[in-house]
């Protein structure tokens, strides 16, 4: 069985239109090949089922920077997909940390629907579905390096941590897209009786990870920020580069990975 894994914002979205369509094509041949994507995203779960809908698919979702499974293979998380405990403890935290560490950090629970439409792009009304958050807390941090060393010890005292994406900087549990691939991974191993195949596409280094652990890894190349590095990983070719962004890279090494038998 084969399972391709893919962040959105940069990756199979595109970067300022969040716009999946350049990938359609490539989208419909793993379709009619019968291979589930599986979303994994920063996003929150009522982000991603619209997302999900539009592009057809209905399988498990990893959300919030792999804080959360949703679907099928979520159900060992399901006291957990339904609380808000994680969120609100990290909102106690910056409320309780000194101020000169809390006010390097602006998050989605200090903005208004227009601060974070703005800071995204995104609708008011995508920008409503983005601060309903039960895990993480994306946002943006302006101290020195210095201060976000000491603010990443802070966090890490509770049991938290941070990651930087594509646009934000994220506050969460101490997981990874990773850890949540791998039990999707056996959630449908165990349901096929069959071994498993994996893909993975991203573009930030919250994906990379996900991207170590793949069988394949795909870095996805965007423009808006620092190339990811190059790993051992890399260097042995289990991991391959897009020379075009966002959703047209998606769909040109989708169709390569078909094409050369490995999807």
């Amino acid at each position: 069985m084969k399972l391709v894994f893919t962040d959105l914002d940069g990756t199979l979205l595109d970067h300022d239109s969040y716009s999946f369509e350049a990938a359609r094509p490539a989208l419909n041949l793993l379709a009619a090949r019968g291979i589930p994507v599986i979303l994994a995203s920063s996003k929150t779960e009522a982000e991603m089922r619209p997302i999900a809908e539009a592009i057809g698919i209905s399988y498990p979702m990893i959300v919030e920077n792999g804080a959360g499974i949703v679907g099928p293979a979520s159900e060992q998380h399901a006291t957990d997909v339904h609380s808000e405990s994680p969120y609100k403890r990290l909102r106690g935290f910056l409320r309780e940390i000194p101020k000169e560490l809390s006010a390097c950090f602006e998050g989605f629970g200090d903005w208004d629907v227009g601060r974070v439409a703005k800071e995204t792009g995104l609708s008011a009304a995508s920008a409503e579905l983005a601060r309903q958050r039960r895990f993480s807390e994306p946002g943006l941090f302006s101290g020195t390096e210095e201060q976000k060393q000491a603010f990443v010890d802070l966090l890490a005292s509770e049991g938290f941590t941070a990651v930087q994406g594509g646009r934000f900087f994220t506050l969460m549990p101490k997981t990874s897209k990773a850890e949540r691939m791998s039990e999707v991974v056996d959630h449908f191993r165990r349901a096929s009786g069959e071994p498993v195949r994996t893909v993975a596409l991203g573009d930030a280094p919250n994906d990379l990870a996900m991207l170590e652990v793949a069988d394949c890894g795909i870095i996805i190349a965007n423009p808006a920020h620092r190339p990811l590095p190059v790993t051992e990983r890399e260097r042995q070719g289990a991991i391959l580069r897009s020379e075009q962004s966002g959703p047209e890279g998606w769909n040109i090494m989708i169709h390569q990975l078909v094409a050369t038998g490995f999807l």
